[in-house]
């Protein structure tokens, strides 16, 4: 299992496979409005970055500033939306409406759903857990995907 922990007063997000930290993203945003910058780090060791402006809802944009990931990735904006493209493969995520469900989105491989994330609160702040219905190897990928799209999601939220 895959989880994501966002804990309430650390800007530090962690991810996991099982018990092992797979990595860990630091966000930096000068002031609110301004362009945010993700770094992702796995043991010290910077392996993805991006910038992210969001103005409203109205207005959003990603940018990869750096990649050291195993399989060289970019991102195709879909409307107001981003897929990440990995050796010609598409992940897309599609969240749900509802606030008050569990599930927070559904997971997609070329258009065919995968897995599903589901939000859970407990002492260490908020859970993300990634729930995937087959192996594709691109688990890894849906995570750094998620970054993108997690920045500014708070422990409270």
């Amino acid at each position: 299992m895959y989880r994501a922990v966002f804990s309430s007063g650390n800007s530090d997000d962690k991810y996991f496979r099982g018990n092992e930290l797979l990595f860990t993203v630091k966000t930096k945003q000068p002031f609110i409005g301004s362009k945010s910058r993700c770094s992702i780090f796995k043991n010290d060791k910077l392996i993805f970055s991006f910038s992210e402006t969001v103005f409203t809802r109205l207005f959003w944009n990603l940018n990869i500033l750096t990649q050291n990931l195993d399989k060289k990735v970019f991102i195709e904006k879909v409307k107001r939306k981003y897929v990440l493209v990995v050796d010609g493969r598409k992940i897309f995520l599609k969240f749900t409406n509802n606030p008050f469900t569990k599930r927070l989105s559904e997971i997609y491989l070329d258009g065919n759903l995968i897995g599903e994330i589901n939000k859970k609160y407990d002492k260490s702040g908020t859970n993300f857990l990634f729930d995937f219905y087959e192996n594709s190897e691109l688990e890894y990928y849906v995570l750094i995907l998620f970054t993108m799209y997690s920045v500014g999601i708070a422990g409270g939220d």
